[in-house]
């Protein structure tokens, strides 16, 4: 078998410092298929900085080209030794890091930290003051701008990831203008991926429009197209989902990556979201042994789960394959 994601490859951290928001989108993995919030796997666990420290330490950071937190549960930002944990990561070597937040946590002091450290941000901002919220419920527009223009104020480098929907196609230009005005380093208009998605029962479900409260979350299929976002519906399960090699974004080329979860979960990547829900609990023996907490990093990436889980990114035909992976990766000159 070829190699797969282990200690000494390893080169990429998305650590998941917090599994507390601020806000309520829809289609986020707090939130099951009805909308209702999964109290069990949120709002209660915090990366502490001591964990960075004891559990992945300097020996590691010291070689990683880039730690990033790109939550699936919470915003980094609510994580309240947020600007020491990357004090922290820079100062042991690592190249690159930066945040991904919706800009609605803290107060101008955290942001003018957090640019001291000299991470980049990239902030989820959906449309503008009459709309962002309507996707980042919760959000309030004059305190993310504040703090878009506190942390790029203070020399932070900043990004705009604008997801498109039928309520705010309309504004992609005034806000990529907004976005200049404000100095922001780069506008990025995007289509979310998690109109699709395996219901409660585990069903592969595509949908074009949600219904929140009073008003409806509409795909703009057209539009995205016109826009040159991918769209791509994801293939259906066929004979290439037990036998071609899964193009894994975790492990491919230069990168080796792996995920860590608030509460202490390692895996590749986040889009296998929470262990303990998804199709994962199928592979997973015991879970204390992919739990930072309780096993060594090394143990972990050495350990069963990941071997099974490169067996069936492989392809090897006893191997438990996630469709998780099938989806998101797709397969090797499928």
């Amino acid at each position: 078998m070829n190699p797969f994601i282990n200690i000494r490859n390893l080169n990429t951290i998305n650590a998941e410092l917090s599994n507390y928001c601020n806000s309520a989108c829809p289609m986020c993995p707090r939130f099951d298929f009805d909308l209702n919030l999964i109290k069990d796997i949120t709002n209660n666990s915090h990366t502490s900085l001591e964990i960075i420290k004891e559990k992945i330490g300097s020996k590691v950071l010291t070689n990683l080209k880039t730690f990033y937190s790109c939550g699936v549960l919470g915003d980094g930002a609510m994580n309240p030794e947020c600007v020491e944990i990357y004090d922290y990561v820079k100062s042991s070597g690592t190249s690159y890091t930066s945040l991904n937040t919706n800009g609605g946590p803290r107060n101008v002091d955290f942001w003018r930290a957090l640019a001291d450290t000299k991470t980049d941000v990239i902030f989820a901002i959906d449309g503008l003051q009459d709309t962002n919220h309507l996707y980042r419920r919760n959000v309030k527009w004059d305190k993310l701008i504040e703090n878009v223009q506190a942390f790029i104020g203070a020399g932070g480098k900043a990004y705009w990831d604008f997801l498109v929907f039928k309520h705010n196609v309309h504004q992609i230009e005034e806000a990529e203008a907004l976005s200049k005005k404000l100095g922001f380093q780069h506008f990025n208009k995007k289509d979310t991926t998690r109109w699709d998605d395996f219901d409660s029962d585990g069903n592969w479900i595509q949908r074009t429009s949600i219904q929140i409260g009073n008003y409806t979350l509409e795909k703009v299929e057209r539009e995205c197209k016109a826009l040159g976002l991918d769209i791509t519906q994801k293939s259906k399960v066929n004979d290439t989902f037990k036998t071609k090699k899964i193009n894994c974004w975790s492990y491919h080329d230069t990168k080796s990556e792996i995920y860590l979860a608030a509460n202490g979960d390692v895996s590749p990547c986040c889009w296998l979201g929470d262990l303990k829900i998804h199709e994962t609990k199928n592979i997973i023996k015991d879970y204390k042994t992919i739990n930072i907490n309780h096993t060594s990093l090394e143990e972990i990436l050495d350990g069963y789960f990941f071997k099974e889980l490169a067996r069936g990114i492989q392809g090897e035909r006893d191997a438990y394959r996630l469709q998780t992976c099938y989806h998101t990766c797709g397969v090797v000159n499928a």
